[in-house]
């Protein structure tokens, strides 16, 4: 039991960041559009807030967010996924 809670601790802080890091590209994104990737997400967190976290593990974390919120996948050899403005905003505003 002890070794999931640090798990679930572990895995909470790790959204944390993947929402921050979304949030961020959202925030400064010009286009209606903005397509999401572990490899986008993983450069924002180095460059913006310092942290380094293996992609593979934000590319998990994307793809249980991207499955919640119904995200387009698209069809690449790396997952990607596509979300406009105005989807984010209404279930940014949602989970308020």
């Amino acid at each position: 039991m002890p070794d999931e809670n640090k798990k679930k601790k572990k895995d909470d802080g790790l959204i944390e960041w993947v929402a921050k890091s979304i949030d961020l590209l959202m925030n400064n994104s010009i286009s209606e559009t903005v397509i999401l990737s572990s490899y986008k997400l993983n450069t924002v967190l180095k460059n913006h807030y310092g942290v380094n976290i293996r992609v593979d593990r934000i590319g998990r974390i994307l793809s249980k967010y991207a499955k919640q919120r119904k995200l387009k996948r698209l069809t690449t050899n790396i997952p990607k996924y596509q979300i406009s403005k105005k989807q984010w905003k209404t279930q940014h505003i949602n989970n308020s």
